[in-house]
């Protein structure tokens, strides 16, 4: 199996990029796009088109397994410390960290890269937010300038399955994409499961040529590169089917119990559990890995430990980027087709799977959920298409782009499903909020004399760029006898605000918070209390956590001036019992 940077379409992305120009680099899950990024990097750095690479993902367990691949990767051709990260929350100390984005190499969650882009500097954003002062926000944006892009895994920004609402992801990606090309920043886009309304907007947006790993599939104009050797790698004889939740269980288990490891995917942490503790009755608690967004880092970091021993492992979405599963059987709620795409990416992965997975063929079972949260009417469109692929006489290839046909077997691409339920394009409705938002943020990025003042108004109104609300983080207590201190677990404000009676730590003396502080050598927990009103009132609405957060950091590190120690973060505590281990946050 050739390594990532071996492959056709990565030669034909380097060769186009370094002719000067962008790219959308369309591949399969499993093609490898992420772990060709120092060819890229290689490829612009020898033209002279960048001396640095930014990679730009989704998900913060993404960067974390991004950044350590990079990491090894340039200390292995002797460049010690010259990659690193840019997100909090990784528990990665501050060795890494690339706040200015100065480093040869910087892994960045989304959000991170567009506080610096749009300039609120990550490394001094609590001080900016407080008004003290404005910040360095020219140097990182000067990184920026010197650097190739890399906005990868882009269906999860644009978010194709929102109908109702344009997601702030979405208009994000639409600015950021106009501002980079115009500023004559090279940049590439790769994703595997994105409708061809939304490439074509992205690529006009970018300025870009389309590269897609395919041999029919797209636009005549793009640029069709055949793999042959990872079309016949990959190219299995799926079996897809359609039945009640309780059908799918008993076959879940079935499979598990005939030595071919299922991933079991639900689309909300309750539905999740309830799928856990039935599979855990069934096949047993040492067989079965939980894996979902509402663990603790600590527990996430012992569950993908054991996934490689597991029989069966139920997650939600946070299964289809960042969480390197080898699975054979998929057991999954009804979703969006992009999100299904990348679940049925996690089967058939290594080269041992997919051999098994020849003379097994992978099976994807389907089942209606009973929420259709986040994914709304995609849910009942999905189903529908897939009835009438399967009444057909049809398989769905999850994989390849191109439909299949060999030897009586018959598959209809995933690609077309994402088509017909997702085809959304890159600009929503007009809305009066869609248009502030997008004039306030291309002035926060473009104005040649602009200020962090355009943008603190939009974190003022949503908290993120790039998402409709903040991402708190929670200290949790460790309740077992060899651990001391905390661990820390992010969720949104909205899910806090609703839950807080259950999961904080407050009394008649106030709410509990921990404050992650620096000294000379080392870190340290300090534990203090906040009057109650106070932390009510900044979980009311993204404004008031906006405004109330910088300030009760100060407040903090004003205590710990006198004990050599520096405020960095403020975490709210969970209460004892709010956190269960291996289970999560349940309330």
């Amino acid at each position: 199996m050739p390594s990532p940077w071996e492959r056709p379409g990565v030669d034909a992305v380097a060769e186009l990029l370094g002719s000067g120009k962008n790219v959308v680099f369309i591949a399969p899950t499993g093609y490898g796009k992420s772990k060709a990024v120092p060819r890229l990097l290689q490829e612009a750095r020898g033209e002279g088109l960048a001396a640095r690479v930014i990679h730009v993902l989704p998900l913060r367990a993404l960067v974390k397994q991004q950044y350590f691949f990079m990491r090894d990767f340039l200390e292995k051709k002797g460049c010690r410390g010259c990659a690193g990260y840019l997100a909090g929350g990784l528990g990665l100390g501050r060795e890494g960290f690339s706040g200015y984005m100065l480093r040869a190499a910087v892994v960045s969650t989304l959000d991170s890269f567009a506080l610096n882009i749009a300039r609120l500097p990550v490394a001094e954003l609590e001080k900016t937010l407080r008004g003290v002062f404005e910040g360095h926000y020219e140097l990182p944006r000067a990184a920026l300038a010197s650097s190739l892009v890399v906005l990868d895994e882009a269906h999860l920004y644009a978010e194709p399955w929102v109908l109702d609402e344009e997601p702030l992801s979405r208009r994000f990606l639409s600015i950021s994409l106009r501002f980079l090309s115009e500023a004559r920043i090279p940049l590439v886009v790769e994703t595997a499961t994105m409708a061809t309304r939304l490439v074509e907007d992205i690529a006009g947006r970018a300025m870009a040529r389309v590269i897609a790993v395919c041999k029919e599939c797209g636009k005549k104009e793009w640029m069709r590169v055949v793999d042959r050797d990872y079309f016949s790698e990959h190219m299995f004889r799926w079996r897809t089917r359609i039945m009640s939740r309780e059908e799918a269980l008993r076959e879940a288990i079935s499979f598990a119990e005939t030595r071919r490891r299922v991933l079991f995917t639900a689309n909300t942490v309750d539905s999740a559990l309830d799928a856990y503790r039935v599979l855990s009755e069934g096949l047993g608690v040492d067989k079965v890995v939980l894996i979902h967004g509402r663990l603790s880092h600590r527990d996430r970091e012992e569950a993908l430990k054991r996934l490689n021993k597991a029989s069966a492992i139920v997650a939600t979405q946070v299964i289809e980027a960042g969480v390197d599963v080898d699975a054979e059987v998929l057991v999954s709620e009804a979703a969006a087709p992009s999100s299904l795409a990348q679940r049925a990416g996690r089967l058939c992965r290594s080269r041992e799977v997919a051999e098994k997975c020849k003379g097994e063929p992978p099976e994807v079972i389907l089942y209606e959920p009973e929420t259709s949260h986040p994914y709304g009417d995609a849910i009942p469109e999905t189903i529908k298409t897939v009835h009438k692929v399967l009444a057909s006489g049809k398989s769905i290839e999850w994989r390849l782009l191109d439909n299949t046909r060999a030897d009586g077997y018959d598959a209809v691409s995933f690609h077309m499903l994402v088509e017909t339920v997702e085809n959304q394009g890159l600009e929503g409705e007009a809305s009066a909020a869609s248009a502030a938002y997008r004039n306030l943020l291309w002035a926060s990025m473009a104005l040649p004399l602009g200020d962090p003042g355009f943008a603190k108004r939009l974190l003022e109104s949503y908290c993120s760029l790039v998402r409709g609300s903040a991402l708190v983080t929670l200290a949790i207590p460790m309740e077992d006898e060899e651990s001391e201190g905390f661990d820390t677990l992010e969720v949104s404000l909205e899910y806090l605000s609703k839950h807080s009676e259950k999961v904080l730590d407050c009394d008649a003396s106030g709410c509990t918070v921990v404050v992650l502080a620096y000294g000379n050598e080392d870190t340290a927990y300090k534990v203090m209390k906040l009057e109650k009103n106070l932390v009510r009132n900044m979980l009311k609405k993204c404004r008031n956590y906006a405004e109330a957060y910088p300030r009760l950091l100060a407040r903090a590190a004003k205590a710990l001036g006198d004990k050599g120690l520096r405020a960095a973060q403020l975490y709210l505590a969970a209460r004892r019992g709010a956190y269960k281990r291996g289970l999560g946050l349940t309330p």
